[in-house]
């Protein structure tokens, strides 16, 4: 009877990625580069953001690997190896100003029970309100916030499985308007019991959509204008209600010494190799690889690179024909051979032909070829250290973000 159940909820688990999976599939399709896309059409994205520096240092790679309070941002289903409570705490720096938080916290129920809540909070900082009679700023300052707040429940069906849920509630805010709604996270984690692989998946933010709402949307309507004396309606403004962006994750992870390593066995240290996809409801399909060396699960060295995150441009190669028989207008002396309009190169009347067509990654485009040779890149580190009793978690990691800079994020987490 036991494994008729163990079945049918590995079953159910497997039938929610594909049928999360199959309606993305039917509701958008993306492709990078093409005039056709749904990047902005979703709300709650601060739900994708990397939360914890642990994960973060692995760049992203982190679904199968997930453990504790820290993997309801990841993967509810590692939770389930909380053995005694824990809590875990992290402050990511992004750019801009922007912060983003997450505090989490497991607590095991017996019987291979385990549950958990989390907080996720994004903020813009302050920022001045301007008006077209005030654009220099009125001197009165607002935000933009999000936050979710889950409750999570994980259990091990057995020594090889793990499975997890979490139902979590969902709002943003802009000045005075608010737009709030319910989503659900699924996941699985399940040792394959071959080469020592480990297989995450995780089914994110899949739920309903919201609108905002809020009194900066009245607005005083006369609807009949030819009648005297007719008093003017209070109406508000109905604005359109937008999805939650619905994450499928899938990763693997290979402990290629020490750990569940099948080739090199070692008590002292691990090398984790990580590989992740995940393939979000509004933007292409995207990956990780990822590696995690410990020793002595003491001291932890990160590194990780994203793949997919930027895609190629085509820009059509233009060459000026002087002729005085033309005279076109609107084109320009590439002085600084780059094949692009750059700010001061003069415009000339001539025949533009074309000659070529290039292609360059979306960042390089407009901000150089090789400006930024370490973009996508992350690295981190960490420490795990028995104090009386109580185990202290410190990590830390820098992930290289292109034109937006380098973003840092340090966490802390004990376990009683």
């Amino acid at each position: 009877m036991k494994k008729k159940i163990i079945l049918i909820l590995i079953f159910l688990i497997l039938s929610s990625f594909s049928m999360g999976q199959s309606l993305q599939d039917s509701i958008n399709t993306v492709y990078p580069g093409n005039e056709f896309s749904k990047v902005a059409t979703s709300i709650g994205q601060f739900l994708k953001l990397e939360y914890g520096a642990g994960g973060a240092g692995v760049a992203g790679a982190y679904t199968a690997l997930a453990k504790g309070a820290v993997s309801m941002a990841w993967n509810p289903a590692g939770l389930g190896f909380v053995t005694s409570p824990e809590l875990y705490m992290s402050q990511n720096t992004l750019y801009a100003g922007i912060s983003s938080n997450y505090l989490g916290a497991g607590f095991p129920l017996g019987g291979a029970n385990v549950l958990g809540i989390s907080v996720q909070y994004m903020s813009s900082g302050d920022m001045e309100v301007t008006t077209l009679d005030y654009p220099d700023g009125t001197d009165e300052m607002f935000q933009a916030n999000s936050m979710s707040l889950g409750l999570s429940f994980a259990r091990r069906l057995t020594d090889r499985l793990s499975v997890g849920i979490t139902g979590k509630y969902i709002t943003e805010s802009i000045y005075k308007e608010t737009a709030s709604t319910f989503g659900f996270d699924v996941g699985s984690n399940f040792d394959l019991g071959i080469y020592g692989l480990i297989l995450g998946m995780s089914l994110q933010n899949f739920g309903g959509s919201a609108r905002f709402d809020g009194p900066d949307l009245n607005y005083d309507m006369n609807t009949t204008k030819d009648i005297q004396g007719h008093p003017e309606l209070t109406s508000r403004l109905l604005t359109d209600e937008w999805p939650l962006p619905i994450v499928f994750r899938m990763g693997l992870r290979a402990d290629l010494v020490g750990g569940m390593s099948p080739w090199k066995k070692s008590l002292s240290n691990r090398f984790t190799l990580l590989v992740d996809a995940n393939d979000p409801f509004d933007a292409a399909l995207r990956g990780a690889l990822g590696f995690e060396y410990a020793w002595h699960e003491l001291f932890y060295v990160r590194g990780g690179y994203k793949i997919g995150y930027e895609w190629s441009v085509g820009y059509d190669v233009y060459e000026v024909e002087y002729n005085d028989a033309f005279d076109v207008g609107e084109t320009y002396i590439d002085e600084n051979d780059n094949k692009q309009w750059d700010a001061g190169e003069e415009f000339t009347d001539g025949l533009r032909v074309l000659v070529d067509t290039v292609k360059r990654d979306s960042w390089g485009s407009f901000y150089e070829n090789g400006r930024y040779p370490f973009k996508n890149f992350s690295v981190g580190t960490g420490i795990n250290y028995n104090l009386y009793g109580t185990k202290l978690l410190f990590d830390y990691s820098l992930s290289n973000m292109g034109i937006l800079g380098a973003v840092q994020q340090v966490s802390l987490g004990m376990t009683f």
